[in-house]
């Protein structure tokens, strides 16, 4: 994989994942904080794009309009579970949270005897975090699966130190693709930023229309490009064409 083409405003849709790609990976996933340089430049990208912007996160979407504040921007959060087609739109469920009841209780004994494993309740989806503690890997895939067995429609997805149970039918490559199929993202090329193993089902999304998928960190991916470290991301975005179509 290569270093990602310069961000074009006039042609390109950006979509970014949050954790890891914007900032850092934190032991306290309420710790995070994006810079005030970083945000304003995000702000200023979301305008020369004419809007063709997007985050797409496990996160919901209300806690990436606190650290993103005051930036106002298409989202999809829980994996697409959340979806905001347009900056100031209203936020959309496209799942109940009663859903995970029957996981809820059968994650509730586990998790009590390991204090090690932490349950993050989105709503529409329960992460178990074992961050600071990858010898509890094998524990908390374990206790995922054994408390999804015989629930119908739920999807297990596993991240870093993480393991993430939700509805099952919707990923970020199907998040980005109904963006795609709207104006201001309509007729663009998209370009896709994330580090995770849940970011290659964008980056195969990306890969299908003809984009560009860049890979954050170390891995394996899909992603035909990649940057070394959040970082490098930001410098990135920094980037801009000069006369001659190079970089100033």
């Amino acid at each position: 994989m290569t270093m990602p083409p310069m961000l074009d405003p006039a042609r390109h849709a950006l979509f970014l994942d949050f954790d890891g790609t914007l900032v850092e990976l934190q032991d306290d996933p309420q710790a995070v904080r994006v810079a005030t340089e970083d945000l304003d430049r995000l702000i200023e990208l979301q305008s020369r794009l004419n809007n063709a912007f997007a985050v797409l996160s496990g996160r919901r979407i209300a806690d990436l309009d606190r650290f993103l504040s005051p930036l106002r921007f298409a989202a999809a959060g829980v994996h697409g579970l959340e979806r905001r087609e347009a900056a100031g739109a209203e936020t959309v469920h496209l799942a109940g949270p009663s859903m995970l009841d029957p996981v809820r209780e059968a994650l509730r004994m586990p998790l009590a005897a390991e204090p090690g494993l932490r349950l993050e309740d989105k709503g529409t989806a329960l992460v178990v975090h074992y961050r600071g503690r990858p010898e509890l890997k094998v524990m908390a895939d374990r206790v995922a699966d054994e408390a999804v067995r015989g629930v119908a429609d739920l999807s297990v997805m596993r991240g870093h130190d993480i393991v993430e149970i939700h509805i099952a039918g919707m990923d970020k490559g199907r998040a980005l693709a109904s963006f795609m199929t709207q104006d201001p993202f309509r007729e663009r090329v998209p370009v896709y930023l994330g580090d995770d193993t849940t970011d290659e089902f964008a980056f195969a999304e990306v890969a299908r229309l003809g984009g560009i998928g860049v890979k954050v960190g170390p891995g394996e991916s899909v992603a035909s490009h990649r940057l070394a470290a959040v970082d490098s991301v930001h410098r990135w975005l920094a980037l801009e064409p000069d006369a001659d179509g190079g970089a100033n």
